[in-house]
């Protein structure tokens, strides 16, 4: 069905992120208009010049985490809010929305965040508004995908792999931030939610090392497991009784550098004495740390995206086997994790907005993959230039 038009949308956040859910809206529907918010001048400035349609784009400087009435005032009227700022401020964000009876969604990056959002969902209900917190890449998108065969199958495991990686890999570590090293640590330092036998368990960041070499990016790889990716879906299969489990890829001999430095010190949280300069100071190893990663692993922008959905069911009584593969490379003005990550978020925001006569959304709080179908999140990703998706049955 062709979608429709119209809407405003207010995006607050105009970093790289927000920018490519803005591009999304307004390249891909033909009369929508984009408030973009942010604190910060120069982030306005810097967005306007990647997004075209001008005539179609409208700038505020304005501190979200100030005055919650002026928040509302923007968000009244709006097709849907989305947020593209830190997760410490979407539960703020999200009353402020639920206020001005206008749905929400954001990036997510936080479990018990976005566990107290999904709390809010009788007020949603009472509001008539829909809130789809935690969107993105993953957990977002490759959650999404997960749910492809959802109806047909009848699940016994899902795994999830997905890596955002350097297109010219250099150093050991052959890898380049493309995300804030603070949340990169803690992806791989904080213990991982899985699903087994119908029950939730936490495994070690890191851990549970295995060898993937047949993506759609050639090469051997290596995955382990990590948190963030999965966010409540460990949870929700769980509940189903289903298997579930969320690895980052990298390349070979990754983590095992990542797990001498844990083991060495490097990432210890507890201020230390250090002699510098004849003079001691106290400083925090990991924060150290993280600062000389971020400067030593900068991203050159060329970036590719690589991620598996991997799904064992039973089918009529027979074991069946599907398979999703994502590859995704930086394109002009965005990475491809500003890509992956910007543009299904701005899918859900434009569901959530009604801008998809065949995906109606009842009010409630829920995270994409319940809200979401696949075959639209395929559709309309190939429709803004993210095409490299396959789907088999094995």
């Amino acid at each position: 069905m062709t979608p429709s038009d119209g809407q405003r949308f207010v995006i607050v956040g105009a970093g790289r992120q927000g920018t490519a859910c803005a591009a999304f809206l307004l390249e891909q529907f033909a009369t929508t208009t984009v408030d973009l918010v942010d604190v910060a001048a120069e982030r306005l400035a810097t967005a306007q010049k990647l997004l075209g349609h001008a005539e179609r784009v409208c700038t505020r400087q304005m501190d979200v985490a100030g005055d919650a009435g002026e928040a509302r005032a923007v968000f009244a009227g709006a097709a849907c809010v989305v947020s593209c700022v830190p997760y410490f401020l979407n539960v703020g964000l999200t009353r402020s929305a639920l206020a001005a009876k206008v749905p929400f969604t954001d990036l997510g990056g936080n479990v018990g965040t976005v566990r107290d959002q999904l709390a809010l969902d009788s007020e949603c209900r009472q509001a008539g508004v829909a809130l789809a917190p935690d969107c993105g890449l993953a957990p977002g998108l490759l959650n999404v995908l997960a749910e492809y065969w959802q109806g047909d199958w009848d699940y016994k495991a899902v795994r999830l792999y997905c890596g955002g990686l350097p297109q010219n890999p250099r150093g050991l570590l052959k890898y380049a931030l493309t995300f804030n090293v603070c949340g990169l640590l803690n992806e791989y330092l904080d213990d991982c939610e899985v699903s087994r036998g119908g029950r939730l368990e936490t495994v070690p960041g890191m851990g549970e090392l295995e060898t993937l070499s047949d993506l759609a990016l050639p090469g051997e790889f290596e995955a382990f497991a990590t948190s963030g990716g999965a966010s409540l879906g460990a949870k929700l299969y769980a509940a189903r009784g289903v298997d579930y489990q969320y690895k980052t890829i990298r390349h070979p001999g990754h983590r095992d550098i990542i797990v001498s430095m844990q083991e060495q010190g490097f990432f210890d949280t507890e201020p230390q004495a250090f002699a510098l300069n004849g003079a001691t100071v106290a400083a925090v190893p990991r924060d150290w740390s993280g600062q000389v990663m971020a400067r030593s692993m900068p991203s050159d922008g060329k970036d590719l995206v690589v991620a598996r959905v991997d799904v064992t069911a039973t089918r009529a009584g027979q074991r069946v086997r599907g398979r999703i593969d994502l590859i995704d490379y930086a394109v002009d003005r965005f990475t491809a994790m500003e890509r992956t990550t910007g543009f299904p978020t701005a899918v859900t925001a434009a569901a959530l907005g009604g801008l998809y006569p065949d995906c109606a959304i009842a009010p409630g709080a829920y995270v994409p993959l319940q809200i979401i179908p696949p075959a639209l999140m395929i559709r309309e990703l190939a429709r803004g230039g993210i095409a490299g998706i396959t789907v088999r049955e094995l």
